[in-house]
């Protein structure tokens, strides 16, 4: 086979994947994104149709399947849906099964014993979108912050989804200074300095936030990379601005930049030299 009948090859077997997409499982996933968001936790049918743009026959349909299988839980007193127990334990066997997932969680305890704070893994959505799908809180309470595991946020907002936009293309830059927002007074929304903090965190190899997504919480983060160079999984250490003095955000970037570079080489990445 030469390259060009390949390439026609590829083209022919990726428009089969679009035209042999099932509309009730692409229904049924965005069901589980959407509940999976702290704000739309608990959804009635109608807000369900509505958010997701389906019929409200098909969403029934689909809800009630989910529901059959414990994926779902109906509150019939509310007739309100949410996310159900079946998820808990397939969430944990998912973890399990992963070695690379697994291997970063432990790392991710390590980090928060170490720095005495709420650190979090965070993944990039297909939608551009982060989520936190792991979370580990320190014993002091002065310096924990609680996190929603699932909990998901657009990627312009704070320092960690900047992590992933910067060793990204440069040419894809602009499509994301398009979407900054003033998610707080200290949010960045000037496109030349969102370009110059892009570039900083490739030189320093890390971000630190204060208050761009949350007012009054800072973020320290550091990237995780595959074997290909882009980043897989970016790890972060959470703390209210006014306990992170110089010394404490010091002490979580040098652990951070520790174990992240630790998961990256076990990850197959090798950095240039």
């Amino acid at each position: 086979m030469n390259r060009f009948d390949a390439d026609a090859e590829g083209r022919g077997q990726a428009e089969a994947a679009v035209r042999y997409e099932v509309p009730s499982v692409v229904l049924a996933v965005r069901i589980l994104k959407l509940l999976s968001r702290y704000k739309h936790r608990s959804c009635s049918l109608k807000e369900i149709a509505e958010l997701t743009g389906a019929s409200k026959t098909t969403c029934l349909r689909v809800l009630r399947s989910l529901e059959q299988e414990d994926i779902l839980k109906y509150d019939a007193e509310r007739r309100k849906y949410s996310l159900g127990p079946y998820l808990i334990p397939l969430g944990n066997r998912a973890l399990a099964l992963n070695d690379f997932l697994a291997t970063a969680t432990s790392e991710l305890t390590a980090v928060a014993r170490e720095t005495g704070l709420t650190t979090v893994l965070i993944e990039r959505l297909r939608d551009d979108r982060l989520i936190y799908i792991a979370s580990e809180e320190p014993e002091q309470d002065n310096l924990r912050i609680a996190v929603s595991v699932g909990q998901s946020f657009p990627i312009v907002g704070a320092g960690f989804g900047h992590c992933f936009i910067a060793y990204g293309d440069e040419a894809s830059w602009p499509r994301y200074a398009r979407q900054l927002t003033p998610f707080s007074p200290n949010s960045i929304v000037n496109p030349d300095v969102f370009y110059e903090s892009l570039r900083q965190i490739r030189r320093n190899g890390y971000a630190v936030s204060h208050g761009a997504l949350a007012h009054g919480v800072s973020a320290v983060a550091a990237p995780i990379f595959a074997d290909s160079g882009e980043v897989e999984l970016v790890m972060s250490s959470l703390a209210m601005t006014v306990v992170l003095t110089p010394e404490l955000q010091e002490r979580a970037l040098r652990v951070l930049l520790e174990h992240t570079l630790r998961l990256s080489e076990w990850n197959g990445w090798q950095p240039l030299h």
